[in-house]
């Protein structure tokens, strides 16, 4: 008998906000077999409220969403929760939209179609990084990520 072997849990909870369920499978899967713990939302009310109800360490946002936009949930979230890593991911950015993103202190900005392995890299990054200011803290505040990198992947 075969006993299936399950890959250890990392720590860290992501949270996926995209209006295509296909992307939201996506990212379960590719995250998931990585350890982490993937929830998703499929607008931006919804994703508002996953993020007061289960406070995510990363949050992956589709930009373009019908009814409240990518820009919009990222500025109710940052009401609340000034701190989250948040992995814009978008096929339509324009530069007015990426500036708008990157004002609301975003960690990385991502062009579909995307690399899986580009995927666990960034949040990967986000996540250590969020471990290194646990570890860093201190009078001075840490620049660079923690004010937004905004690097773009394409």
């Amino acid at each position: 008998m075969m006993t299936k072997q399950s890959t250890p849990k990392k720590r860290g909870a992501i949270l996926v906000i995209d209006d295509e369920p296909d992307i939201c499978e996506l990212f379960e899967q590719v995250l998931g077999a990585e350890g982490y713990t993937v929830l998703s939302a499929h607008n931006g009310l919804e994703g508002v409220e996953r993020n007061t109800e289960k406070n995510p360490d990363v949050i992956i946002l589709d930009l373009k969403m019908p009814k409240m936009d990518g820009i919009e949930t990222l500025k109710a979230i940052r009401k609340t929760d000034p701190a989250v890593r948040v992995i814009i991911l978008t096929g339509y950015g324009s530069a007015g939209t990426i500036r708008d993103a990157l004002d609301l202190n975003v960690y990385e900005y991502i062009s579909k179609p995307f690399e899986n392995d580009t995927i666990r890299r960034v949040v990967g990054e986000a996540l250590a990084d969020i471990g290194e200011e646990t570890r860093n803290v201190g009078p001075k505040p840490v620049e660079g990520r923690a004010a937004g990198r905004g690097k773009r992947h394409e």
